[in-house]
């Protein structure tokens, strides 16, 4: 055990394990606020537009922020922003009861997804310049599961301390700050900021272009991600399922991430990432179809929630592994704030359109909007590989 942590040949491992709790710690903390700060919202306003446009601030805060994190990462060195950004998140998360106030909310909110942002750019572009090309994915894949179990530690979080006043929110503060740990005691290579010329919005804009598959794999990522977790409650009330079984869905929903991402990673690693990319939107498509044929028949519903929710998780850390081949250094950074810009777009685009459908068409407007994110990708990278020969 010693020889890990001192160790030169293990230098490597230290980082990809500060890395990965740096998005275990952002997945308990969002587990256990998504819920916390909702129901405390709406016990203060009583409206269901505020507890939206709350939740939208956060999403607000990743395109705003995720520009302009290369550039901090030239700045500053990349664990002592990850060190700040992990103080500032707890910081805030303790004025969230001292200030019970909507508008105060609003900032805070965004604040906080400011600095979880800049965690999530940083840990990701560490892991990709450090992991071997023959190991990206499936580390990716590790990364994802620790996030998304993570999220499910919150939620039991929430459960256990429901009636227990305040004492979430600086249990929350408190998680953020067990992040410190492993960046300070776990020494190893540094993630290597970008150079100048690539924190430049034109350098951002360009890499959508020279990696389109993978940027738009976070685009459709980020929307149907927020619309499984966001507008599946309201399609199972309207199909006329139970709260129970809504929150079986729910919980599908959550495993399929959980399971799927390690499998996915290392098959994507032994065979093509970009390949693997169209299977995997492809499986969602249908999917998708078939969550809409089943109606409310849960013992067909909830199997293709889960196996829905897993390969769509893929298309983040395929996409990021996608990157992570394409780009190099300081690049990988650059590159990988336009990805998390572009989840940013899927999450704010998402649920207004779904929502949109829903009205017009009744329930079945979710999975057909699913259906039609996932479905669009692939056509779209199928497309560019007929007609262009791209490999990005």
């Amino acid at each position: 055990m010693d020889r890990l942590f001192k160790d030169a040949e293990y230098a490597n491992n230290r980082s990809l394990i500060a890395a990965i709790c740096c998005a275990a710690v952002c997945g308990i903390v969002f587990g256990l606020s998504m819920p916390l700060i909702s129901l405390r919202l709406e016990e203060m306003t009583g409206s269901g537009l505020m507890v939206g446009l709350n939740g939208a601030a956060a999403a607000l805060s990743t395109l705003v922020i995720a520009p302009l994190v290369p550039r901090l990462m030239a700045l500053l060195p990349p664990r002592q922003l990850l060190v700040l950004s992990l103080v500032g998140a707890a910081g805030l998360f303790t004025l969230l009861p001292v200030f019970p106030v909507v508008l105060m909310w609003f900032l805070l909110r965004f604040l906080i997804g400011c600095f979880m942002t800049v965690i999530f750019v940083i840990s990701e572009s560490w892991i990709n310049q450090i992991v071997t090309p023959d190991r990206r994915a499936l580390m990716l894949g590790v990364y994802g599961t620790a996030l998304s179990g993570g999220f499910g530690i919150g939620g039991l979080f929430f459960s256990a301390l429901h009636g227990a006043g305040d004492t979430a929110f600086y249990l929350g503060a408190l998680i953020f700050l067990t992040g410190i740990l492993p960046i300070l005691l776990l020494q190893g290579p540094q993630a290597t900021p970008p150079d100048a010329e690539s924190t430049s919005l034109p350098s951002l804009l360009k890499t959508a272009f020279i990696a389109p598959t993978a940027i738009l794999a976070g685009l459709a990522f980020g929307a149907t991600e927020t619309l499984l977790y966001s507008m599946l409650p309201v399609y199972g009330e309207r199909i006329a399922l139970d709260h129970a079984t809504i929150g079986l869905m729910v919980l599908a929903v959550a495993l399929g991430a959980l399971v799927f991402q390690i499998p996915i990673g290392w098959v994507a690693d032994k065979t093509s990432r970009r390949g693997t990319l169209v299977w995997i939107a492809g499986i969602a498509t249908i999917a998708a179809i078939l969550a809409c044929l089943a109606g409310n028949n849960t013992l067909l519903l909830l199997p293709i929630l889960f196996v829905q929710s897993g390969v769509v998780s893929g298309l983040y850390t395929v996409g990021l592994s996608l990157l992570g081949e394409r780009f190099t250094g300081g690049a990988i950074a650059a590159a990988n704030a336009t990805f998390i810009f572009a989840y940013g777009v899927g999450s704010l685009a998402g649920p207004p359109a779904a929502g949109i459908t829903m009205d017009a068409v009744g329930p079945w407007g979710l999975p057909i909007v699913l259906a039609s994110i996932t479905g669009a990708y692939v056509i779209v990278v199928l497309l560019r590989t007929v007609f262009g020969g791209a490999k990005s």
